[in-house]
């Protein structure tokens, strides 16, 4: 626990033991969060997105927030929210939604988005455009509260990225396991531009990075409905390759910026254990989607998604792993805030989530703005004035 307040000479003198909690030198650690529909918390909600890059309207969020739908694609929370509970904030709203309090963080992840501005362009907010919003909203912290208290704050917060399978996934469109690109070399030029964003996001003041690998996009209901029940070659070994590069990445950005500290998390290879083994946690179904159409469930309807008048929609939605076509149920994204947290699984590397909301990092290498910095308004026909 933290305690306590003491004073001397009329100075405040914050002295804190952390035992298991979320506060650093006396305030509670943010939590920022960019990406895709896989922590998206209502984004596209405030965009002129299609049905397709939306969740707000049954049956998602069926079996969280009184089943009212919240553009969160799943029957309930994301991996973001229980994070929130694990860390005792409370549940992190959308950038873009008006009046929201960002004084715990703010959720910057846009269904459909992709490290690459042109996926989905025109129809989500790309990671790009995430971390320019980002900078915008330390800039108004800046003029509320100061400069030394915006980097102070912004510098210990934990920054989850989980972003980049859109850009894969829009290469497969004949389904039949053969892209025009050069697997590899697209693979490069996709962590090339990750690269640059962590950059920019460090630049910013961000030194405590959580980077949240890609599922098993080959896998996925909708990969085994157009590969005869089998998981597509192709879609996987570029979602491998992509988790192999990203995890380089941040080796190398840690041995050379300055308090550049990251945890990485294999989410491919924690899903398909899931995929493969769903009763040894609690799963009954691996390989079909709760809700959609087709062969597993896996071509994109659910809710009326891809222009569908039906679809199909599972008695327990618990009992599956994928809830749609491409996305996972409360159930996994529950059991994925909690593996980080602990840090005891393999596919956490190599710190448990709670250290970076217990313990202080040096902010090495930040250094002040320049004042008056023009303020941006950078979504799709979006004002936060």
């Amino acid at each position: 626990m933290g305690w306590g307040l003491k004073c001397e000479c009329g100075l405040l003198i914050y002295v804190l033991v952390v035992m298991g909690r979320e506060i650093v030198n006396g305030e509670r650690v943010k939590l920022f969060v960019l990406g895709d529909s896989l922590v998206d918390c209502g984004t596209n909600n405030y965009i002129n997105s299609s049905k397709e890059h939306r969740a707000n309207y049954f049956p998602y969020g069926l079996n969280a927030f009184s089943g009212h739908p919240t553009g969160r694609f799943s029957d309930g929370k994301v991996t973001p929210d229980f994070i929130a509970e694990l860390a005792n904030l409370p549940l992190i709203p959308p950038y873009l939604q008006s009046n929201a309090d960002h004084s715990y963080g703010a959720n910057f992840a846009s269904g459909g988005a992709g490290v690459l501005s042109d996926t989905n362009q025109g129809e989500v907010v790309d990671m790009g455009m995430q971390v320019a919003q980002l900078s915008e909203l330390k800039y108004e912290f800046k003029r509320k509260f100061g400069h030394f208290k915006a980097h102070q704050e912004f510098s210990q917060a934990v920054y989850c990225i989980s972003i980049g399978l859109n850009d894969y996934k829009v290469l497969f469109n004949d389904y039949e396991g053969q892209i025009s690109q050069n697997k590899d070399e697209f693979v490069k030029f996709v962590i090339g531009k990750l690269s640059s964003h962590i950059q920019g996001l460090y630049n910013n003041g961000a030194r405590k990075f959580l980077n949240v690998g890609l599922k098993d996009l080959g896998c996925t209901p909708h990969m085994r409905a157009h590969g005869k029940g089998e998981c597509l070659h192709e879609a996987t070994y570029l979602s491998a390759s992509h988790n192999a590069a990203a995890e380089n990445l941040l080796i190398s950005l840690e041995s050379k910026l300055a308090g550049f500290k990251y945890i990485f998390f294999d989410y491919f290879k924690f899903l398909r254990t899931r995929i493969e083994e769903p009763h040894k946690y609690g799963f009954i179904d691996g390989h079909q989607a709760c809700c959609g159409s087709g062969p597993f469930r896996g071509l994109y309807t659910c809710g009326g998604k891809s222009g569908s008048s039906g679809y199909e929609l599972c008695e327990n939605p618990a009992g599956h792993v994928f809830f749609d076509s491409f996305h996972s149920t409360e159930g996994i994204n529950r059991q994925a805030a909690h593996a980080l947290w602990l840090g005891e699984d393999p596919t956490v590397r190599p710190l448990p989530l709670s250290e970076f909301f217990n313990k202080k990092v040096s902010p090495g290498g930040l250094g002040l703005e320049r004042k008056g910095k023009a303020k941006m308004s950078l979504t799709l026909g979006h004002h936060s004035y």
